[in-house]
């Protein structure tokens, strides 16, 4: 066996072994690469799945009380995706409010919190009620403009009887 490097000059021994040297340095650091690269992905599916069993055990867990909820109630349960995509933002309502019994107009008042004055309404009859929400600083216009034309019958009257009490008479309103 002949040696390769015999016919060769120092200069070109020193460069093949260079070009040798730097070639395994890429190689290794190829493999090293990979191997990072490897071990990226194997986090990445482990990571996922992780999740992938907790959403498994999250639908058998709805299925279970799904069951459940048809034997108790005939009805399935809502996801609470849907619950929350047909939520409705909460903020208070003001305005003028009418309470309605048997479709008929029986009483109108005014509240900056209409749904917590709603409970306040314990000693009046009614089915329904509506509102129609405005400003703090026109509350006792409007609600009188309705009281005096609607005249509900739950609205207190002043003491002769013929006029029904609001917040402004209508000369008030007027401008009398």
């Amino acid at each position: 066996m002949t040696n390769p490097y015999a016919n060769k000059t120092p200069e070109k021994r020193k460069a093949i072994i260079a070009k040798s040297i730097a070639t395994r340095k890429r190689n290794i650091a190829e493999r090293e690469e990979r191997k990072r690269e490897a071990l990226e992905l194997r986090d990445t599916l482990i990571c996922e799945i992780k999740n992938l069993k907790e959403e498994l055990a999250g639908l058998q867990k709805i299925k279970i009380f799904n069951k459940a909820a048809i034997t108790l109630t005939n009805k399935t349960l809502i996801s609470p995706e849907e619950i929350v995509k047909s939520s409705n933002p909460w903020q208070k309502a003001t305005g003028v409010y009418f309470l309605i019994l048997n479709r008929k107009i029986v009483y109108v008042g005014q509240s900056v919190n209409i749904y917590g004055r709603l409970n306040d309404h314990t000693d009046k009859q009614f089915d329904s009620f509506s509102f129609i929400p405005c400003e703090r600083n026109i509350l006792d216009k409007l609600e009188s403009l309705y009281i005096h034309v609607l005249q509900p019958k739950l609205n207190g009257s002043y003491s002769n009887g013929s006029v029904k009490n609001a917040p402004m008479s209508l000369k008030q309103l007027i401008g009398m």
